[in-house]
């Protein structure tokens, strides 16, 4: 593994709470959980990692859950609305968004578990998810790119993500249970740290 699965789950939970407190958009979630995780790997484990979007199939428990569109030639692409984003780090793939799977993807009866997974495992194609824990990715670098421009220059983005770094602690650390934020107007608020726990991994 890249990372333990304790700190795996701590990444989850703080973007997890990042999100819940920002009232985010479920259908950019995964924006945010790649992003920031990737941010939270290079800043606290030396890691270079990637966000990638595009098209993802995840084979759990037997149910394949696909996030992509149909195009009219009867093939799926990940280059239009049902995309999802994940992150590569020196020959693995984290999808941190995983555990959130049960809340974000509507209908979608599945536990929280953590997947990280060599990315030397994923299925040849979209048609060879035989098993629990098969995963296929294609990345549509043109239309992720077109996708994050505008979302990054968004101030508050950059914020986030400096305050997801600086919550997040290497387990057996302590980590602040809730999290005290001041917004542009100057109010206080405090944002508590929740999450689903994990029942092992896909």
């Amino acid at each position: 593994m890249l990372i333990k699965q304790s700190d795996y789950q701590r990444i989850y939970r703080v973007i997890n709470s990042l999100l819940i407190n920002e009232n985010a958009d479920p259908a950019s979630a995964a924006m945010y959980f790649s992003t920031f995780g990737a941010f939270i790997l290079k800043q606290h484990f030396g890691v270079s990692a990637t966000p990638k979007g595009g098209l993802a199939a995840y084979n759990l428990g037997g149910t394949v859950v696909l996030f992509a569109d149909h195009r009219e030639d009867g093939f799926v692409t990940g280059a239009g609305e049902n995309f999802h984003c994940w992150v590569e780090a020196e020959g693995w793939v984290l999808d941190f968004m995983a555990p959130a799977f049960p809340e974000r993807a509507a209908g979608l009866s599945v536990p929280s578990k953590m997947f990280q997974k060599p990315l030397a495992a994923m299925a040849a194609s979209i048609n060879e998810l035989h098993q629990s824990g098969d995963f296929f990715y294609q990345s549509e670098p043109e239309a992720t790119a077109a996708r994050f421009a505008g979302w990054r220059n968004q101030a508050m983005i950059g914020d986030l993500a400096t305050i997801a770094a600086q919550w997040f602690r290497k387990a057996p650390k302590q980590m602040q249970t809730a999290l005290a934020v001041s917004d542009r107007g100057g109010v206080k608020r405090s944002i508590p740290l929740v999450g689903n726990g994990l029942s092992g991994s896909w």
